[in-house]
């Protein structure tokens, strides 16, 4: 005989328990509306950066190799200072925007690191609810309440005040 923690519970809106899946079975069975909250990630562009800084110095170095490095050099020894500063100049630029970039890919890592409380809690939240093929409703077995369109989109979304809101909403129902 099983427990009662292990039965499946029943749908607020039939009361039956033959059709409730969890929210994980129901996804994979091809539920879109299951879907679990996104783990949140930043996505921060560090190539353009990096790509542009190399071009630039890659022509600054041709030039260096292809008009000073020759034997029989025809430029004047005044331009051949100018060239070689100018690269060295692209040079350092190159470094710095590369810093830059890596600072801004530490900053968009630290800014999704800051959110996976929220996720940690939307997915403990969408792990604790239920799905009634039947009704097409899903459900938190504790409350014995549906929860609209609206209420999984902002569970999906981690907006951090409106999971609290829901969560302090759970609480007085109890």
């Amino acid at each position: 005989m099983a427990s009662a923690e292990s039965q499946k519970p029943t749908c607020p809106v039939c009361s039956q328990a033959d059709q409730v899946k969890t929210m994980r079975a129901a996804y994979e069975s091809g539920v879109d509306q299951c879907a679990p909250p996104d783990m949140p990630t930043k996505k921060v562009l560090m190539m353009p950066f990096i790509i542009t800084s190399a071009v630039v110095v890659g022509i600054c170095i041709f030039f260096v190799v292809v008009l000073i490095g020759s034997l029989e050099s025809n430029l004047p020894e005044l331009w051949q200072y100018i060239l070689t500063i100018t690269t060295l100049v692209c040079i350092v630029a190159a470094l710095v925007v590369s810093y830059i970039a890596f600072q801004r890919v530490v900053k968009g890592d630290a800014d999704a690191t800051e959110r996976f409380p929220a996720w940690d809690r939307a997915m403990n939240t969408w792990r604790n609810l239920y799905y009634c093929a039947r009704d097409n409703a899903v459900f938190d077995p504790k409350t014995k309440q549906t929860l609209s369109e609206r209420q999984l989109a902002v569970l999906r979304s981690m907006d951090e005040e409106s999971i609290e809101v829901k969560a302090a909403a759970v609480a007085r129902q109890q």
